[in-house]
Order: C-alpha cells, then structure tokens, then sequence
C-alpha cells in the first residue's frame, strides 16, 4: 500500500457540525480512523452512534479548556488508535459586532476558542510526531484570515493569529517531515454563517449607518431569505485530498494555503494588490531607511551564512 493510501488517524475537533462532521464522515467512509471531538456529544447521539458504527470513536472536548484537559484527549485518542497522524482544528465560533463594543470577556472567548484552542491542542501531538517524523496539521482558517469585512474585525484577528502561528510552525517542523496546511473557506453553509452571534452591546446608531448596519441586518434577518453559496460536503473533499496526496492533492504538498473558494480566492488576489500597490507607494521609504555607510556585518548576512534566508 503506498503512503498516500495509508489509512491514517485523524483528531478532528468540532465534529458536531458543518466542516468537522463533513470532513469526520468522509475520512471514515474511505478507511481511516477517526478521533472525533465535541464540547457536548449527549447532544448529538444520533450523530455519535453514527461514527461509532463506522469505526470511529467520540470524545467529550472543549477546545478552551486547560492544557492538561486537552493533553489527557490526545492521550485517550492515541491509546485507542495508537498514534495520531492528522490533527484538523475546525471547531471555531464568531462574534460580530464593532471592536470598539467588545467587552474583555467576548473577546477572550472567541480567542480561546478560534486561536488558543488549536494552539493547545498543537502542542499536545506535535511530540508524538516528532518522533514518528510525520503527520499533519490543519488549521481551519477564514476569508477573515485575509482581509476581513466589517463586524468582522475580531473573529478576522483570531484568524490573523492563527494563520501567523501556523506560517511560524511550517518552519518549525519542517525539518520532522510535519507538514502544516492552513484552509481558507469563504462562505460555505454552516451553522456558523447562518446563525449570527452578536456582541452584547448594541451598536451605536452612527456604526449603523455605514456599511455595518447592513451588514449586520442580513444576519439578523430570516436564515431561510438567503444562502451561502458554496457546499461543505465538497470542501471537507477537497480538504481530504489535499490531506491525503490524492486526486486534487497530489504532488501539492508543498503549499501551505488552501483557498477553498472562488470568493476566498479573489479576496486573496485583491489583498495581494493591495500590499504591492504599498510596495510601490512606500518605495521611496523602504529603499531608504539603511544606516549611513551600511554597517559591516548585518543580521541579514548572518542569516545568509546560516543558510536561514536564500542568498
């Protein structure tokens, strides 16, 4: 059997819904094995039995919790199965709302859930990979993640410091044949995107009358007026391919970015112009801010003599 059809182990948090019960199923239904997690499975028995009978396992996990709580998960999934190959952190949770209403308490939660959730968790299985010298890492980022729309600031900076840990950890754990991939949906259909969780402080009436207050309306108003253009059960496939080195996947395993999109993939070339128009605009400054003289050895040229930075 060659490496890219190994069944592999999967650790998959928020399984419960959307992209972690799509992405759960379809792992399963192709043979491998699955640790699925949710805060609260006495809530979805149906659901648990389901994977159950397909020869995964269920475990109760909070991403928030503390690290010795997540620890004693990855310990009770690696006793089971043995090892862990894919850690794929999708549970996350918005708030929206201008960032001048939110209070310290909002703001610590949804970055406990969206940030230091999978920080945790990350921790918790990079040692066993290590040592194996494999495995994989799926951080389940967000159009957020590249250029957020408004309301959206906070949910944006729990997304912006995930996508810096996650492009930080590739560097890291290079070098043990872990791999990290960053996936970018966009709007897909989820219970997330439909049902709108807002800051306890109502918006002021001068925020309602920008672009905010309508953007705000259309997730207040009546879910069934309106859809999210794109379908979960063919991202999580797509998702498993790349994953996986199969189909669509195959031979890309050096990126580290999955736009799963079309609207996540035209935010993405439209922030790129923007940071070369900067570029352009601020030319004048970069390429004038060196010491008079130049200095004789530089932090740039040790790195270049490392071999950190191509020469």
């Amino acid at each position: 059997m060659s490496a890219e059809n190994k069944p592999l182990v999967w650790l998959i948090t928020g399984s419960s819904s959307g992209f972690g019960t799509s992405l759960t199923f379809i792992a399963l239904r192709a043979g491998h094995k699955v640790i699925a997690t949710s805060r609260n499975p006495s809530k979805t028995p149906e659901l648990v039995k389901q994977i159950e009978g397909l020869g995964g396992i269920w475990l109760t996990l909070d991403v928030t919790e503390s690290p010795e709580v997540l620890q004693k998960v990855v310990a009770e999934g690696t006793k089971k199965f043995g090892r862990i190959d894919v850690l794929a952190n999708v549970a996350g949770m918005s708030i929206m709302g201008a960032l001048e209403d939110f209070s310290p308490k909002e703001a610590q939660l949804i970055f406990d859930t969206n940030f230091f959730g999978p920080m945790k968790l990350t921790q918790a299985v990079l040692p066993q990979m290590r040592a194996r010298k494999s495995g994989t890492i799926v951080n389940f980022s967000s159009g957020a993640g590249i250029n957020p729309q408004v309301t959206m600031g906070m949910y944006a900076a729990t997304k912006f410091a995930l996508e810096g840990f996650s492009q930080g950890l590739v560097q890291e754990v290079a070098p043990f044949n872990i791999r990290v991939l960053i996936v970018q949906p966009g709007p897909f259909t989820t219970n997330m995107a439909i049902a709108g969780t807002f800051t306890e402080k109502e918006m002021d009436e001068e925020y309602y009358a920008t672009a905010m207050g309508k953007f705000i309306d259309v997730f207040k108003g009546d879910p069934g007026e309106w859809k999210t253009p794109n379908d979960v059960e063919k991202g999580c496939q797509a998702v498993f391919e790349v994953v996986t080195r199969t189909g669509r996947g195959k031979g890309k395993e050096e990126h580290l970015r999955l736009l799963l999109s079309s609207e996540v993939a035209q935010r993405a070339l439209d922030q790129n112009a923007k940071i070369k128009a900067g570029y352009d605009a601020f030319r004048d400054v970069w390429e004038n801010t060196k010491h008079d003289g130049g200095v004789s050895k530089s932090y740039m040229d040790l790195q270049r003599e490392k071999g950190l930075v191509q020469k």
